[in-house]
C-alpha cells in the first residue's frame, strides 16, 4: 500500500502546502484541452473552467460545470461533452479520483482515500528542508516583545493557540517514544488499511482533514480571487478542538492501536504545518511552539 501512495506522490507531485483544488484544476484543464483538440477548437480558454468545492465536510469533492459551459458556448449537447472530459480524467487519474456526471450535467470529482493519504504525507514531509523542519518542535518560542508590538486579534491568537497545542502534543508523543523527530518520515507511516481505506475514519478525523483541505484551497486558490482565510482558519481551529476531544493518542479506558496512534500523529503534524504556513507566510506573525 505504501508503494501506491508513493505512486500518487510521483504522479501528482503532491507536496507540502499543495492545495487539492489546484491539483484537480490542473487535471481538469488537461482533460478540457484534450476535448478541444479532438474537436479542432482552440478557442476554449482554460482560465474559464469553473470548479468549486462540495459542501460536505466528510467527503472531499469538487464540482465543475465546464460541460454545461461548453455546451452553451459551442452549441453542443452537455452529456457527450461531460463523457469525453470524464473519460480523459479517468484515464489519467482513475486510481485516485472518483468521477460522476450528475443529472444536471455537472461533473463531480471525489478524492479517494489513496489520494488523501498521499496528500497528508506530503504535508508532513520533513526531508525537503532540514534547516527549517516542521518537526522541529522547539524552534519557535514566543517573543513577547514582538507580540506586544503587534495588534493581534482574538482570531489570530486562537490560531496561534492551536499551533502551540499541536507542538505540545507532538512533544508528548516524542517523550513517550512514539516517534523520533530526527528520524520521523511520514512516508513510512501507513495511513491506509488492507482494503485501501484511510485509517483515519472517525468523523472528527475526517472533518479535520476536510478543514485542512478547505484552508489550503482558500490560501492557494486555482482561480485568483480575494483571499478569505478567516472562515477556513477558524473552521480548522474548531475542527481540531473536536478532533482532540474525541480522538486521543492516549486513552486509559480503551486501547488504541499503534497504527492509529501514528496516523493521528501525522494528522497533528499536518495541522501544525498548515497553521504555521498560514501564520508565518500569510499573516506575518510568529508560529509559537509555546504560549
Amino acid at each position: 500500500m505504501l508503494s501506491s501512495v508513493y505512486y500518487v506522490h510521483q504522479k501528482l507531485l503532491v507536496s507540502k502546502y499543495t492545495a487539492i483544488v489546484q491539483l484537480i484544476y490542473g487535471q481538469l484543464t488537461r482533460a478540457v484541452s484534450i476535448y478541444a483538440l479532438s474537436k479542432g477548437n482552440k478557442s476554449i480558454e482554460k482560465k474559464d473552467i469553473p470548479l468549486s468545492r462540495g459542501k460536505s465536510d466528510i467527503k472531499i469533492s469538487y464540482m465543475s460545470g465546464v460541460a454545461l459551459q461548453l455546451s452553451k458556448s459551442h452549441k453542443s449537447q452537455t452529456f457527450p461533452i461531460a463523457n469525453v472530459i470524464t473519460s480523459c480524467l479517468s484515464a489519467s487519474s482513475g486510481a485516485y479520483l472518483q468521477l460522476e456526471i450528475l443529472h444536471s450535467g455537472v461533473i463531480e470529482v471525489q478524492v479517494s482515500d489513496l489520494f488523501l493519504a498521499a496528500w497528508l504525507q506530503g504535508f508532513t514531509d520533513n526531508s525537503r528542508n532540514r534547516q527549517r523542519s516542521d518537526i522541529d518542535l522547539f524552534a519557535s518560542k514566543p517573543s513577547f516583545e514582538r507580540m506586544a508590538m503587534s495588534e493581534f486579534s482574538s482570531d489570530v491568537f486562537s490560531i496561534q493557540y492551536v499551533h502551540a497545542r499541536c507542538c505540545s502534543l507532538l512533544r508528548l508523543a516524542q517523550q513517550q517514544k512514539l516517534f523520533d523527530c530526527d528520524k520521523f518520515l511520514a512516508e513510512s507511516i501507513p495511513l491506509l488499511d488492507n482494503d485501501g481505506k484511510l485509517i483515519l475514519n472517525h468523523q472528527a478525523e475526517r472533518r479535520l482533514i476536510g478543514s485542512l483541505v478547505r484552508l489550503l484551497d482558500e490560501l492557494e486558490p486555482a482561480i485568483a480571487r480575494p483571499l478569505k482565510w478567516e472562515r477556513a482558519a477558524l473552521s480548522l481551529v474548531k475542527a481540531f478542538a473536536i478532533f482532540w476531544s474525541e480522538c486521543r493518542i492516549y486513552d486509559n479506558l480503551s486501547p488504541i492501536s499503534l497504527e492509529l496512534k501514528m496516523a493521528r500523529i501525522v494528522l497533528i503534524l499536518a495541522t501544525r504545518s498548515a497553521i504555521r504556513f498560514l501564520l508565518e507566510e500569510k499573516l506575518g506573525v510568529s508560529a509559537c511552539s509555546e504560549l
